[in-house]
Formats: structure tokens, C-alpha cells, sequence
């Protein structure tokens, strides 16, 4: 962690976010477009009061009468009056946290299909209309459900970034479908996909935060559609710890099954600290001046870390790639409390 940024965690809140060390937590959080609880700012009413659970603070001693002296022993500072001093701190606010009433309920609501781009075979990009009051933070990953009738659909279909740049709702969102195990929704998607045809969607949904407590290196292993997930969540860790070095190795099964290139390329032109490989299993249709690597992931890992003893690892894909990578990684040293596992 950089010596003029501090990761800021409330474990109550679901909150982890950096803030720069030059002002007070409250100041510097709402620069991070998080609100905590405070009146005065002055440091009298002691609306802002907090508990720290971890981490040093440098505080104001000049305002800090309104703290008892048990309170002074039990931790708890005043944050308009605190500046950050360590890398990490976690608190927990005595007061709670203003709800953000910016931010969409999940509801149920009718879309328009704007647009519709076949990625590959098994993948389509949808753009679809949404309303004025569809409104999520674009700094974390979110995600939509779409309503079939009379099928249980609990597939989670992430946003891509349509968030325009004064980050206002544009009235649209984009979305990715893939191809599902469920015959019957694939069946429906087969007949829905039609310009102008409405679709009920569900939602904004946020995912939970990925909790990154310290500075430890991150590898994600992503297989095939998988990348989709993973990718948003390499951004929700991104917008709150830029300074965290991340390797995305995507493995696809060919060159024409690649998804999200794009995206890759540009978090990787964006912030210094990602980089990204991609694997494909089936050579066809590559060449030799090709930057891909040919062949599984699990050949490739060593390759890029051929020590894993200080990285936190996280593996998206079907059972089959989460065991053979879960044992290659534990391998190189991985410790199994710093290896995550999704399918």
C-alpha cells in the first residue's frame, strides 16, 4: 500500500475502499462517494464516533473532549477528527451509515431489446433499455436477473459498463448471454432475442465484495464464459485497491470461443498493476506470431508463478478445472486458506 493511501474496511457495511491519507476519514470517504455518519464535523456532537477493530489512526487531539476516557480505551475515535496512519483499518461506526437512497431497489421491470451482437457461438450481447430510476454504482459489479415464465432461472447476467462518463443512468444497459445448461432457457432465449421485443428483467443487484485485507499478490484462473464473473470481479477490487498487482490467466477452449478481450485490453492499458494471459486449448486457428498460450491453464501457471506462497488465488469454472488447477497451484506453495473456488 502506497505511504498516501489507506484501505479502508467495515466488515458491518460490506465496505472496503481506499481513501488518500491527507484528510479525515469523513472527508476522505466522501470523495470515495461513501457517506458515514456525521453532523458537525467539528468534533463536538459525536454523531461520527467509531470503533477501530484494526489499525492506527492519527488523530486531532485538540477536539476530542466529547470522548469518555472509556471510550478512549476501548478505541474509539472521532473519524472527522482522524486521519488514517496505517496501510489497513477496519472500524465499525456506533452510528449506522446513511442508507443511500441513490441507489435502486431491486424491482421487477419491462425492457426493450435495443440491440443484439452474436459474440461467438455460445455468446450474445444484448443491449437493452432500462428506466430512469435504474440507477447502481458503477464502481462495483452488478448484476440483473432475467424473468422466464414458468422456469426457474437463477443465472446471475452482469452489466457491462454503460455507465456514461458523468456516471449517469444512460438508459441502457449491455448485457451478455450465454448458452445455458437448462434446455428450456435456452430454448426461450432461441425465440426471444428480437429486436424490439421486451424481456422482464430483475434487479440491480450489487455482488458481495471480494475481502482484501492485506497486499498480498492475486491470481485468478478463469475457464471459458467463467471470464465474465471473474472480470467484474477484478474491477470491484480495482475501484478500491488500484495498487494491488493482479494476473488474469483466461483459458478458453478456442480462439473463436474468446469473450471480453476488449475489456481485458483495457483494464490492463488503465492500471498499471493487471496484466492478463489467455490460454486456448484447441490450437486451431492460431499462428506463430499469435500471443495466446496454447494448451491448459494448469501447464501454464508455473510458467508465469512458479512460487504461489504469498498469492491469494481464485479459480471460476466447471469442477473439473477448479480440482486440477486447485491441486497444480497448491503445488507452487499455494496455502489452501488463500485458494477461493466458484462454478
Amino acid at each position: 500500500m502506497s505511504s498516501e493511501h489507506t484501505n479502508i474496511i467495515i466488515p458491518k457495511y460490506n465496505l472496503n475502499y481506499t481513501i488518500s491519507r491527507d484528510k479525515n476519514i469523513i472527508e476522505a470517504s466522501l470523495e470515495k462517494n461513501i457517506k458515514l455518519a456525521y453532523s458537525c464535523k467539528s468534533g463536538i456532537c459525536g454523531t461520527c464516533k467509531a470503533k477501530v477493530l484494526n489499525g492506527e489512526f492519527k488523530r486531532n487531539n485538540k477536539i476530542n473532549h466529547i470522548l469518555t476516557e472509556d471510550e478512549k480505551e476501548n478505541n474509539i475515535v472521532l473519524l472527522c477528527q482522524a486521519a488514517a496512519k496505517s496501510d489497513v483499518i477496519k472500524i465499525e461506526p456506533l452510528a449506522p451509515i446513511p442508507r443511500r437512497v441513490e441507489l435502486s431497489k431491486a424491482r421487477e421491470i419491462i425492457s426493450e431489446i435495443l440491440s443484439i451482437k452474436y459474440i461467438n457461438k455460445n455468446v450474445t450481447e444484448l443491449c437493452i433499455s432500462v428506466p430512469k430510476r435504474f440507477i447502481y454504482n458503477y464502481k462495483k459489479s452488478n448484476y440483473i436477473e432475467i424473468v422466464i415464465p414458468s422456469i426457474k432461472n437463477n443465472k446471475k447476467y452482469y452489466i457491462l459498463d454503460s455507465i456514461n462518463q458523468n456516471e449517469k443512468n444512460n438508459g441502457t444497459i449491455n448485457l451478455l448471454i450465454n448458452k445455458n445448461a437448462n434446455r428450456n432457457i435456452n430454448k426461450f432465449f432461441n425465440h426471444s432475442l428480437i429486436h424490439g421485443e421486451t424481456l422482464t428483467i430483475k434487479g440491480p443487484y450489487e455482488t458481495d465484495l471480494i475481502d482484501i485485507s492485506n497486499d498480498k499478490p492475486l491470481l485468478f484462473l478463469s475457464e471459458n464464459d467463467h471470464i465474465i464473473s471473474t472480470l467484474n470481479e477484478i474491477k470491484n477490487i480495482i475501484y478500491s485497491k488500484d495498487n494491488i498487482s493482479i494476473m488474469l490467466i483466461s483459458s478458453f477452449e478456442s480462439i473463436e470461443d474468446i469473450i471480453l478481450l476488449e475489456e481485458m485490453h483495457k483494464l490492463q492499458f488503465s492500471y498499471k498493476n493487471f496484466s492478463y494471459k489467455i490460454s486456448i486449448i484447441d490450437s486451431k486457428g492460431t499462428n506463430k506470431l499469435s500471443r495466446f498460450q496454447v494448451g491448459k491453464t494448469v501447464n501454464l501457471i508455473n510458467k508465469v508463478f512458479p512460487d504461489l506462497s504469498n498469492h491469494l488465488i481464485f479459480i471460476n469454472g466447471k469442477l473439473d478445472f477448479i480440482n486440477e488447477n486447485y491441486e497444480k497451484v497448491v503445488n507452487l506453495g499455494a496455502k489452501q486458506e488463500n485458494i477461493h473456488n466458484k462454478n
